[in-house]
């Protein structure tokens, strides 16, 4: 569950940093019960998120999660933390759209997907992909995320009008690398976006059971 969780925090964005955009700030709730705070800031390549986690039930372990992406011409930097029940940081650089370095620490935590060379060209670091979600007007156009663990694509399954908010009926499929919650290793999850008014207005993800959602405060 904790790594559902870490799943759709890798798709939203906290802290300074160049052009950066209006803050924002998601609820994070299981059913009815809220499991903590998501503060996402950014744009384009310079964005960053925090998850924090104070609430959680059914032991999962309360703790955070901080990814920060940076950029300077078509280089980019990428820096992931977890704190809590487990310990773990990633640093991946990208140069024209190719990743060229990573770095993960404990190394016990690497898989055959967090070696640079096996990584395909065009995917996003986390808070780019949402960036590029919560900074967009309506469903997104196929993505690709790479987290320095494995490679996930996004993509819009279908859509509806309800009154003034979109409906995004989503996929997000992990295409390289392990899954997510051992010993299950979830590989597809769903997914659903809902722009009210040009703005996102919540996302949730389901799978193994469960459904998160994000809602915008």
């Amino acid at each position: 569950m904790r790594r559902i969780l870490s799943a759709l925090a890798l798709l939203l964005a906290f802290t300074a940093g160049p052009v950066w955009a209006e803050p924002q700030t998601y609820a994070v709730a299981l059913g009815g019960r809220q499991l903590g705070t998501l503060q996402f800031n950014g744009q384009s390549r310079n964005a960053a998120f925090l998850l924090s986690l104070d609430n959680a039930p059914f032991g999962i372990k309360n703790g955070s999660f901080k990814a920060v992406t940076q950029s300077s011409g078509t280089a980019v930097s990428y820096l992931g933390s977890n704190r809590g029940s487990e310990t773990r940081d990633i640093a991946i650089d990208r140069a024209a759209g190719q990743v060229t370095s990573v770095a993960i620490t404990p190394a016990s935590e690497m898989t055959k997907m967090s070696e640079a060379g096996a990584v395909p060209a065009g995917v996003l670091f986390p808070p780019e992909l949402f960036a590029a979600l919560a900074t967009g007007k309506s469903c997104p156009t196929p993505l690709s995320l790479y987290d320095g663990r494995r490679v996930v694509q996004i993509a819009t399954q279908g859509s509806r009008e309800e009154g003034a908010s979109v409906f995004c009926d989503m996929s997000y499929r992990v295409v390289m690398g392990p899954g997510y919650v051992s010993p299950f290793y979830l590989k597809s999850f769903g997914m659903t976006l809902v722009y009210t008014a040009g703005t996102l207005a919540e996302a949730s993800l389901s799978g193994g059971g469960f459904k998160v959602h994000l809602i915008r405060q």
